[in-house]
């Protein structure tokens, strides 16, 4: 089973970073993890080289406000396009621990 992790984000780079080293520390890597950006193009270069590596899909705000629902939507069908049989939604503020893809 491919497993893909699905995070939104627009700014809060330190959350979004302790969540990929939690990532890197699993006892089983997701196959595939896709950070929703909205209004935020910084985010492709903080994660760049970074393990996992990250699939940034880029949203902008609409009418100043960020479109969570249209996100979580673009991040489950890049996902889905990429060949995940499941997907994992972790706000950025998530940590995940060591077992929570399995292991």
């Amino acid at each position: 089973m491919r497993t893909a992790v699905i995070s939104l984000a627009s700014g809060r780079h330190p959350h979004l970073l302790r969540q990929q080293d939690g990532l890197a520390r699993s006892a089983r890597a997701p196959d595939h993890y896709v950070i929703a950006a909205i209004g935020d193009p910084g985010i492709q270069t903080l994660t760049a080289g970074r393990q996992p590596s990250a699939d940034v899909v880029a949203l902008a705000p609409k009418d100043g406000r960020l479109p969570l629902a249209a996100a979580r939507n673009a991040g489950a069908a890049r996902a889905l396009a990429a060949g995940a049989d499941l997907l994992v939604f972790l706000d950025v503020d998530c940590i995940p621990g060591p077992t929570l893809l399995g292991g």
